[in-house]
């Protein structure tokens, strides 16, 4: 087991990709908090784990709230004792044309997925530091902070593009403390959000894979796995990007001068 005895926790982890890393990570030994805004579903996925003979529990946590990360982490530590894996899952994002982006829009999204990550991360590298342990710190980016994947969603973007830098900003100021710090970009993928959209989204949303489908949240876990695990401690700053050739395809239309990738 690549992970046994690690305690990990997981942002936006009751559904989706989350719990897909959630669950990967308990098979591979460690014990994980469940954590999200729905208590009913948090407590759904940690009864999943036990069924499965795995440890968890569920912290109910917004974390744009500096007070929920804070109980989030005392939680964690009082049912474990330790941390050593913090993957950043969490985000908000809204739907908008670019005229109709509202302050409030933007800034939840960028204090869910920017602001809220950078300060859980923080804290957890403050703890992580007074163990005297290692730690692994996993962000959870897309292919919409380097390339127009999403329509209509211009903030949503912008944070995703600074979660990647953030990356590699924090991978290097940490790793004097034996903390790394990656990030993982999903391309299109099979969430309860995008499944509960259209036939013309998701057509939309496969155009330009070579693959020719949306990713299974199945399919994030592996990185999140590297990146946890010892095998990874000398790679940080780094962004794996999960998306079935998309980012190349468009990368090879941007530089041959096609303009219409969709």
């Amino acid at each position: 087991m690549r992970l046994k005895d690690k305690v990990a926790i997981i942002t936006g982890s009751s559904s989706g990709i989350g719990r897909a890393i959630a669950l990967a990570y308990v098979r591979e030994g460690a014990k994980v908090v469940i954590s999200a805004t729905h208590e009913d579903r948090c407590e759904k996925v940690v009864d999943e784990i036990k069924e499965a003979g795995g440890q968890a529990i569920s912290v109910v946590c917004d974390v744009s709230n500096l007070d929920d990360q804070k109980n989030l982490l005392k939680e964690s530590l009082d049912a474990f004792g330790k941390m050593d894996i913090l993957v950043n899952n969490a985000a908000y994002s809204a739907r908008e044309d670019i005229f109709e982006v509202t302050p409030e829009s933007w800034d939840k999204q960028f204090s869910v997925g920017l602001r809220g990550l950078f300060f859980l991360s923080q804290s957890f590298a403050k703890q992580v530091i007074a163990q005297g342990t290692s730690g692994r710190i996993i962000n959870i980016g897309s292919v919409a902070g380097v390339m127009d994947f999403h329509p209509l969603s211009i903030a949503y973007h912008a944070m995703k593009a600074g979660v990647m830098h953030l990356t590699r900003v924090m991978g290097a100021d940490l790793a004097q403390h034996k903390i790394t710090v990656n990030c993982i970009g999903p391309g299109s993928t099979i969430t309860p959000k995008s499944s509960s959209k259209d036939g013309d989204y998701r057509d939309y949303m496969t155009k330009g894979i070579p693959e020719g489908r949306m990713a299974r949240p199945e399919e994030i876990a592996p990185p999140a796995i590297m990146f946890a695990s010892d095998e990874a401690e000398y790679i940080t700053g780094q962004t794996i990007f999960v998306e079935g050739g998309a980012l190349a395809v468009y990368l090879g239309r941007a530089h041959s001068g096609e303009q219409d990738h969709k």
